[in-house]
């Protein structure tokens, strides 16, 4: 992997910027090749470059792009504010990846405002949950430490969630080097992905 390769433009955040004001399948189907080259294409090869590097560290993990990444179409099933679009592109790497948020998995987002990481589980069965209730202790090995907690915080409980997750600015997104960025996160995070699993797998 390039350590200093570029993926974005400010043309990325402009067209998130244009979706937010024109969030409408009529807009988006004329500015759907800017939404290939500015976003799609991007983030891809972003994901790419992230997942080559994590496979070769972690052999659970043999997902491809399409795997991880999150389609920007919402799920008009479960969509409240009928917008049909989301306002950011999303990935989750993990051994099994989008299709099974039940896995614990490394997660990035990023749309106009901000880059968004966040790792753990995004959704567990009540009996999964009381799992990782019952075992923070072992979690907490990892969690607790300074540079984890600074960067990370406390754990996010949601009604099937339980995650970590950090904000970075967006104004990064066009500097090289984003994907080695993106690993020290994930390097960071796998010791606690990896109990979440342990915990999971009921090996603890």
């Amino acid at each position: 992997m390039e350590a200093e390769k570029k993926y974005f433009t400010r043309a990325y955040i402009s067209f998130f910027e244009a979706l937010e004001r024109n969030n409408n399948r009529e807009w988006f189907v004329l500015n759907e090749s800017k939404y290939e080259h500015d976003v799609n294409e991007p983030f891809n090869r972003l994901v790419e470059d992230v997942l080559e590097t994590v496979k070769s560290e972690d052999s659970s993990i043999n997902i491809q792009v399409s795997d991880a990444v999150f389609r920007i179409q919402k799920d008009m099933r479960f969509n409240k504010d009928g917008n049909p679009y989301k306002l950011f592109k999303s990935a989750l790497i993990s051994a099994k990846g989008r299709k099974h948020r039940e896995v614990p998995g490394f997660y990035i987002e990023i749309g106009a405002k901000y880059i968004k990481i966040a790792m753990g589980c995004f959704k567990l069965s009540p009996t999964q949950m009381k799992k990782i209730e019952y075992h923070m202790n072992q979690i907490n090995v990892f969690t607790e430490n300074a540079r984890f907690k600074s960067t990370f915080g406390e754990l996010i409980r949601g009604g099937n969630s339980a995650v970590f997750q950090t904000i970075i600015p967006v104004h990064i997104i066009d500097n090289v080097g984003l994907n080695q960025l993106l690993l020290t996160y994930w390097q960071m995070s796998k010791p606690v992905i990896d109990t979440f699993k342990t915990i999971l797998n009921g090996q603890l």
